[in-house]
């Protein structure tokens, strides 16, 4: 998109220098002119900015899905050790999906936190 601005501003400039104007009018043309363009660029970044924070928002499900899934995993191990659940079985796969839903957790968890160190330092 950076490329597209240059572009438009460089025909831009060479308009203004093919025009017959004073030199004064035509360096204040060429000012206004990209005043407008940056103008725009910082209206259609900050359109583009306000989507992606409503996008990052999310509802509560989608933010807390996977706390939930980790918690009734615990819940499951925990009722597990006063019972005697099947599920919890030496032969039972359900010691690879505890061992990928947690990889899944703290990857995915950490993932996040820094996505959200990067795109602090990088605000319009």
């Amino acid at each position: 998109m950076v490329e597209g601005v240059k572009n438009v501003v460089s025909a831009v400039g060479e308009v203004i220098d093919r025009l017959t104007l004073p030199a004064r009018e035509k360096r204040q043309l060429e000012s206004d002119l990209l005043q407008v363009l940056a103008e725009w660029e910082r209206a259609r970044v900050e359109a583009q900015s306000a989507v992606l924070v409503e996008e990052a928002k999310g509802s509560w499900l989608q933010r807390s899905w996977r706390p939930l899934v980790m918690l009734v995993f615990a819940v499951i191990v925990l009722v597990g050790t006063f019972t005697n659940l099947p599920i919890l079985d030496d032969t039972s796969r359900f010691w690879d999906l505890l061992e990928i839903g947690l990889g899944g957790y703290v990857v995915g968890r950490g993932g996040e936190k820094i996505l959200q160190v990067f795109t602090r330092k990088r605000r319009f």
